[in-house]
C-alpha cells in the first residue's frame, strides 16, 4: 500500500496528489507513468507524473475526475492509503537517448494542454537539472483552465499562451500562434514534443510534418483522462499497445483523425479500446530523421 502525503485541487475536478513511493521515484525516467489502484474494488488508473522528489521519496500525480476510480482520488480525501501503485511503466522519452551535451545544445519546444501539462513540466524540469532549457506553448479553453503557468514561467526560456476564448495570451489555436512566431525561431527547434488532447496534438503533428521538424506525442493523458486501457496504435503495420510500447511516439506518423474517432466511440460505449489506430507511412523515417522539408 502507498500513502497519499498531500492532495490539492488546482482546478475543478482535478487533483494533484503526492504519494510516498521511494522505489518508484528513484526508478522513474521522463516519459514514463504509473498505474494506481485507489481501493481494493476499483480499477487501475494510468497517471502522468508531474514531479519527482528524490529527497522525500515522493512523486506528484495529476488526476482528472472521469469515472468511479478517479473520483476516489479527486473527491474522497479519506482515501489516503492507496491499495496499490505500480511503475514505472512505458518507455522513457527520446530525451533519455541523448547525452547531456546534446541536450544542453539542443532547442526544444513543448506544446501542452489539459493533463498534458504534467508530462511537459516533468520533462522540462529534468532538462533544467542537466543544464538544458526549453520553450513551452500552453493551450487551454480559457485563462481559468490554464494550469501551472507560473511554474512553467520559472523554468522555461519562453512561455507562449493560447486560449480558445482569448482571455489570456493568443486568441486561437496552437498552430495559428506558431505561424506568428519568427520563421527562423520555429525552424530552429530540434524537437517538438506535445502532450494533451488528441485534436491539439494532431494540429502539432501536421505542423511538424509540413515543416520538417522532428516531433513526438505522448498518449498517457489519453489513458488517464478517458479511462481507456488496451488502446493500440498500428505503427508500420504492427499493432502496438500504447502502455507497453509508448506512451510517446513519432507525432508525424500517427493517424490522429482515426485515433480521435476510435477514442470517441470507446468512451461513448464505455468500453476499453482494443482497436488499432493507424499510423502514417512516411517512408520508414525514424524519429531522429526529419522528413524532407516542404515549401
Amino acid at each position: 500500500m502507498f500513502t497519499v502525503v498531500s492532495r490539492i485541487s488546482p482546478a475543478k475536478d482535478i487533483s494533484l496528489i503526492e504519494v510516498f513511493a521511494p522505489r518508484i521515484a528513484s526508478a522513474l525516467l521522463p516519459g514514463q507513468f504509473v498505474n494506481v489502484k485507489p481501493t481494493a474494488g476499483s480499477r487501475y488508473v494510468s497517471l502522468p507524473v508531474m514531479k519527482i522528489n528524490h529527497h522525500t521519496g515522493t512523486i506528484v500525480l495529476l488526476v482528472q475526475l472521469v469515472d468511479d476510480a478517479t473520483t476516489l482520488l479527486v473527491n474522497h480525501p479519506e482515501v489516503f492509503i492507496l491499495e496499490n501503485m505500480t511503475g514505472p511503466h512505458g518507455r522513457p522519452s527520446l530525451l533519455n537517448e541523448c547525452n547531456d551535451s546534446e541536450l544542453v545544445k539542443a532547442k526544444f519546444l513543448f506544446i501542452a494542454g489539459g493533463l498534458g501539462v504534467a508530462s511537459a513540466l516533468m520533462q522540462i524540469e529534468w532538462l533544467n537539472k542537466i543544464g538544458g532549457s526549453a520553450d513551452v506553448l500552453l493551450t487551454a479553453p480559457s485563462k481559468s483552465s490554464l494550469l501551472f503557468r507560473d511554474q512553467f514561467e520559472k523554468i522555461c526560456r519562453n512561455v507562449f499562451l493560447a486560449t480558445d476564448d482569448g482571455s489570456v495570451g493568443f486568441h486561437g489555436s496552437v498552430t495559428q500562434l506558431l505561424g506568428l512566431l519568427p520563421y527562423d525561431q520555429v525552424k530552429g527547434y530540434d524537437l517538438i514534443t506535445t502532450f494533451g488532447p488528441l485534436k491539439m496534438m494532431k494540429q502539432v503533428a501536421d505542423f511538424a510534418l509540413n515543416h520538417g521538424i522532428p516531433a513526438t506525442a505522448g498518449f498517457v493523458e489519453l489513458l488517464s483522462a478517458t479511462g481507456l486501457s488496451g488502446f493500440r496504435l498500428d505503427v508500420g503495420g504492427e499493432s502496438l499497445d500504447v502502455a507497453l510500447y509508448g506512451p510517446e511516439f513519432d507525432a508525424r506518423q500517427v493517424d490522429f483523425q482515426h485515433a480521435i474517432s476510435r477514442s470517441s466511440i470507446s468512451v461513448a460505449s464505455g468500453k476499453d479500446s482494443g482497436d488499432t489506430v493507424k499510423v502514417r507511412d512516411i517512408s520508414g523515417k525514424s524519429l531522429g530523421e526529419p522528413v524532407s522539408k516542404q515549401a
